[in-house]
């Protein structure tokens, strides 16, 4: 993943794991950035779908312990958003 971002041809997945990690860490700042990546090289919705399952069960885990992180909310509903706007 990282050779691939370095090499300047980074896709989807990249990006989305990039995402991931930055909501595990926390780090808002990197997660929207890698949000706005992600949805840049978005092909089909359902990738945008399985992102956004993914930061929904981080967030139920986390909410299990009585942690919120409202903005990592906000990017899981926009990738929701995403996966269900019809392909252009």
């Amino acid at each position: 993943m990282g050779r691939r971002i370095a090499a300047g041809k980074p896709d989807y997945w990249d990006h989305a794991t990039l995402l991931e990690l930055a909501i595990l860490a926390k780090d808002e700042q990197r997660a929207n950035d890698a949000a706005a990546q992600a949805l840049a090289a978005l092909r089909e919705g359902w990738e945008a779908e399985t992102t956004a399952r993914n930061l929904r069960l981080i967030r139920e885990a986390r909410e299990r312990r009585d942690e919120t992180l409202p903005w990592a909310k906000a990017i899981e509903e926009g990738l929701e958003r995403r996966a269900r706007q019809p392909a252009s």
